[in-house]
């Protein structure tokens, strides 16, 4: 690879901070260099919409980014670990955002994280969705939360109670199927950008997510190229969005 990480990685480049990149379900943010100080390996980012804190776990860290080569685009990356998490690190106009120093280590490497990229809901660019398991229908309005989407799948946060009542969806094994409903809403728009029926299969369950919730990681069955199309259009511009967003604050 020609470029060097001076070159690819500079103030303002959008980037991805990818967690457990090489695992079976890996996750990925976006986020924007704020400051470099490569004679040190050192790359400041901004805290993603979801912050990443001491606590966070994870086995590796990438940073990535899409490089053109010619008139191809590949994603290429450096591996990483959190060094400094501030609270309030200073921008050009005096204010203050949180952001994480990164220290990073060669060589860089091509990495694809198209299928694996998890987008957290935002408030711009949410998942309405209803879901029929063991002939009950359950609505992410009241009965569950969705916590990100992917091109592969989706990650459910499933409360044990609804209204001091046992809550029947926390009945989804591992290899559970359902089938799922799921309307992309678009920031300003009455109207989803599409809609998209499916089957759902049960990948993960953490039985202790929190004190008073469940994970489940589902996976799409059977997602249509025209469907995967449709939501392939709605990951990428939550993404754009995030980094517009991001580029704001450190233009302020």
């Amino acid at each position: 690879m020609t470029h060097t990480a001076e070159e690819i990685f500079e103030p303002s480049t959008g980037v991805e901070i990818v967690m457990n990149l090489n695992s079976l379900h890996p996750l990925a943010a976006s986020s924007i260099i704020y400051d470099t100080a490569h004679p040190k390996k050192n790359i400041i980012v901004a805290q993603p919409l979801h912050h990443i804190t001491p606590s966070t776990s994870f086995d590796e860290m990438h940073l990535t980014t899409l490089l053109k080569f010619g008139m191809e685009k590949k994603r290429v990356g450096i591996k990483c670990k959190p060094l400094i998490f501030h609270k309030d690190y200073l921008l050009f106009d005096n204010s203050r955002v949180g952001a994480i120093t990164l220290e990073y280590s060669l060589p860089l490497l091509e990495t694809n994280i198209r299928s694996a990229y998890r987008m957290p809901m935002s408030k711009n660019f949410t998942v309405k969705a209803k879901l029929i398991f063991n002939n009950h229908s359950y609505y992410s309005t009241k009965d569950f939360s969705i916590r990100d989407i992917s091109i592969n799948g989706l990650g459910l946060i499933i409360p044990s109670k609804l209204n001091k009542t046992s809550n029947s969806l926390t009945e989804l094994k591992r290899h559970s199927q359902a089938v799922i409903g799921m309307l992309l809403m678009t920031p300003n728009s009455k109207n989803p950008l599409a809609t998209i029926p499916l089957k759902i299969k049960v990948a993960r369950i953490n039985l202790n997510h929190s004190e008073n919730s469940i994970f489940a990681g589902v996976k799409f069955v059977e997602l249509t190229q025209d469907k995967e199309v449709q939501l392939n259009k709605f990951i990428h511009m939550a993404q754009l969005d995030e980094l517009r967003r991001l580029s704001r604050l450190n233009e302020t």
